[in-house]
């Protein structure tokens, strides 16, 4: 049997960003680049202490967002 994956994922919640821990909302961030690192910061905790892997994902606006970061960078 393979190892249940634990889901982080990220979306837009109108001008902000919700971050979801297994469907369950845990945060809301105005930042896209806060909301990825509060994501990533917890995704690593649990990697280290859980015995399955972690996974962080993102909706299309988070991809579309950083794209526009870059572009302005």
């Amino acid at each position: 049997m393979l190892p249940q994956t634990i889901d982080y994922h990220i979306a837009q919640l109108d001008s902000t960003w919700g971050i979801f821990r297994e469907g369950m909302q845990i945060a809301v961030r105005a930042d896209p680049a806060d909301a990825i690192a509060f994501a990533n910061f917890f995704a690593d905790r649990e990697t280290l202490m859980a015995p399955c892997p972690v996974r962080v994902s993102a909706d299309m606006n988070l991809h579309q967002a950083l794209l526009d970061l870059r572009q302005v960078a």
